[in-house]
């Protein structure tokens, strides 16, 4: 509060310098109360604006949640066809080995058949080879989009929480 001697006059104290005062407090109470109207205002927009980035940060993990869930299942499918590949190769060993005993012509083409089927797996295994190389890559990729996401939110928090801390304290100074 402002200290404030007034003149005297014939009834108290002078009129003119009791409304001056009034009038200046007035403004002065009204200067301060638009500044903080207009900070209140850029804090609000600042809440909004770190509401919609997190919403899509959110959206953001979703969609990787759901991307990490798809190479999961084909994962697991190529874990099946390797499995089913793994076991067709050794029926057919088993069958080869069979017909060598019966006929030698027929073991000849058991083994065709075998050397083929080598060349199968030779590549499945180089495909399931690549597509596991293929998902540690992007679990990788994933993780750290994940970090960055995380820092981001976190560096947003602070920022609401300074921001925070600065609007309470203007309100304290001000109460």
């Amino acid at each position: 509060m402002m200290s404030k001697r007034f003149r005297k006059s014939l009834f108290g104290f002078n009129t003119d310098d009791v409304l001056a005062y009034i009038a200046a407090t007035d403004k002065a109470a009204n200067d301060k109360k638009a500044e903080l109207e207009a900070k209140i205002s850029d804090l609000a927009s600042q809440v909004e604006r770190l509401n919609s980035l997190n919403s899509q940060l959110s959206e953001t993990v979703a969609e990787y949640e759901s991307k990490k869930e798809q190479i999961r299942i084909m994962s697991e499918n190529i874990a099946r066809m390797y499995i089913s590949a793994k076991t067709t190769s050794k029926i057919l060993v088993e069958k080869a080995e069979e017909s060598s005993k019966l006929i030698s012509d027929e073991s000849k083409d058991r083994l065709n058949i075998l050397s083929s089927s080598q060349i199968s797996m030779e590549a499945i295994r180089e495909q399931v080879t690549s597509a596991a190389s293929q998902y540690c890559l992007e679990v990788e990729r994933l993780y750290a989009s994940l970090e960055d996401v995380k820092n981001s939110i976190n560096t947003n928090d602070n920022e609401v929480a300074l921001a925070k801390e600065e609007f309470e304290a203007l309100v304290s100074e001000n109460v």
